[in-house]
């Protein structure tokens, strides 16, 4: 004859410390996966970032190492426009009082522009 072991019952000391213990280590696992997986999205969040912050350096540093930089253009192009504004100005005050006929005087006028607009220049400094 054979004995049949009694069905285990969850009221049972042993099958519910066994029990508690899979949950346990089930959980521990769902933690651990839930750690590894804001680990690896906190490092692709940090190399995006330094990525970006990279690509971005370089192409201001290219920019500026190639001699293409926008602020100094933009200055350039401001003293360009003043320069002109003022040259014919100049220009239109030399003509309408006759200066300039004679080669002596010519060479006097061209020092006028260029005091002219170094003193423009001076007073906007």
């Amino acid at each position: 004859m054979s004995v049949s072991a009694p069905p285990l019952n969850r009221h049972q000391p042993g099958a519910r410390a066994a029990g508690q213990r899979d949950a346990k280590a089930i959980a521990q696992g769902h933690r651990e996966a839930i750690r590894r997986r804001a680990r690896r999205i906190r490092r692709s969040v940090a190399a995006l970032a330094v990525t970006l912050f990279a690509v971005a350096f370089l192409v201001v540093y290219v920019q500026l190492a190639s001699g293409h930089d926008p602020a100094l253009v933009a200055n350039a192009e401001k003293r360009a426009a003043s320069a002109n504004s003022i040259g014919s100005e100049v220009g239109s005050e030399t003509s309408s009082s006759g200066i300039g006929e004679a080669s002596g005087e010519s060479s006097a006028s061209g020092s006028e522009e260029s005091s002219g607009a170094s003193a423009v220049t001076t007073s906007q400094s």
